[in-house]
């Protein structure tokens, strides 16, 4: 990727050292967890039932009903399907055919969002489908639009946990990839308990032996989880339990704006960064449980894409910034329409000096200033600026200000 050189040096900035509120964080008056399951998979009634139920721990499950209806190899069927609800797990919906829902023309979207709550309701209970997911978490307005008057929740594959404030409509999951780790889930079982948040964690396939797709995660490691989980006392839920807990917000109050990150990305984002990063920091945070580590080395980029925001509604970028234990970090935000640049600017121009070392700075960046102020963004970047070996910077509140 090739990042232009500054529109200007001269830049009309607030910098702010005071303690600003945090987002969306209110706390349960305990930390609690959620298991859920993707696409309807056989091995989550083979495998992953077993284990759930002899430990007492129910479940959400998301399905593609046409995999359901029409028996497609490898699913679980409707009778499985139904003994999962007399045994009190949550179904909820995934679409009938696990399609990208930004795809599809509106008649096609309407059939994936009706169609599906329809069979579940018809075929399994009355009461199955209220909540859903979407598949390759896949959304943009046009979609939540409709989705919000099929269902009463979406649940993201967003990172990060939740809280009473949370959106109920970009609810956050942690997605356990074959990649991850049992002390990787442990760890998140862990904050959720130290900060009163609510952890859904999300699996799809299971397998006894070896996986040999992302998607699969190893049985014994999934027990081990579970294992954790009854170990610690930590509160288990399913989805539709949780949700009767937070204060069922459906929009972020406006004086937010939209969110790039706060303790995890905002909704419709996606981390499409590289370069070692953690977006799940705990101990040096400006608000809230978490914030973002980088270290920005030689061109290395944290780049967050959304399907697309439209500029004219916003009038500048919010973040705060720690240089760590070293400060004078050389950093660069850049916007981009896809391939073409917007505009962008080192961080240090816009403060008036290096990044601090231990100590958070606002930087509030009027889009004027970059010369971006209508049209569509749909890539954040904060990269590397000077092709060196440099500390890890931090980030937090990281938002996009409406007028």
């Amino acid at each position: 990727m090739t990042f232009l050189n500054p529109l200007s040096r001269a830049l009309c900035a607030a910098v702010f050292l005071c303690a600003a509120p945090t987002l969306a964080a209110s706390p349960f008056t305990e930390g609690m967890v959620s298991i859920t399951m993707d696409d309807g998979w056989s091995t989550q009634y083979s495998v992953a039932r077993p284990a759930l139920k002899s430990r007492g721990i129910r479940a959400t499950y998301y399905l593609v009903t046409d995999a359901v209806a029409q028996g497609w190899s490898g699913y679980m069927s409707l009778a499985q399907v139904q003994t999962l609800y007399a045994e009190n797990n949550e179904i909820a919906s995934h679409t009938r055919t696990h399609a990208d829902l930004t795809s599809l023309t509106p008649a096609q979207l309407t059939s994936e969002l009706h169609d599906s709550r329809a069979y579940l309701a018809a075929n399994v209970g009355a009461l199955c489908g209220k909540d859903f997911a979407s598949p390759y978490g896949a959304y943009n307005a046009t979609v939540m639009t409709s989705l919000k008057a099929e269902y009463e929740s979406h649940r993201t594959i967003n990172a990060g946990r939740n809280y009473r404030d949370t959106v109920i409509y970009e609810l956050r999951a942690n997605d356990v990839s074959s990649a991850v780790t049992v002390a990787t889930v442990k760890g998140w079982i862990n904050q959720a308990i130290a900060e009163k948040s609510w952890l859904i964690i999300l699996f799809h396939e299971f397998t006894t032996g070896t996986p040999t797709r992302e998607t699969q995660y190893k049985s014994t490691n999934f027990t081990t989880i579970l294992n954790y989980v009854k170990s610690t006392g930590i509160r288990t839920v399913t989805v539709a339990e949780g949700l009767a807990l937070t204060d069922g917000l459906t929009e972020a109050p406006p004086s937010v704006g939209t969110v790039i990150y706060d303790d995890a990305m905002g909704s419709g984002f996606q981390d499409w960064s590289w370069g070692t990063h953690s977006l799940d920091e705990a101990v040096t945070v400006h608000s809230g449980p978490t914030s973002l580590s980088f270290e920005p080395d030689y061109w290395e980029a944290l780049m967050f894409h959304h399907p697309g925001l439209d500029l004219s509604l916003y009038q500048s970028i919010d973040l705060w910034v720690h240089g760590g234990t070293s400060g004078g970090q050389q950093l660069r935000l850049a916007l981009y329409d896809n391939a073409t640049p917007l505009g962008s600017i080192n961080l240090a121009t816009v403060l008036g000096h290096p990044i601090a070392a231990g100590t958070w700075e606002k930087v509030s960046i009027p889009l004027s200033t970059l010369g971006a102020t209508s049209g569509t963004v749909n890539d954040f970047y904060l990269m590397d600026d000077s092709g060196s070996d440099q500390g890890t910077v931090y980030v937090d509140d990281f938002v996009l200000v409406p007028y």
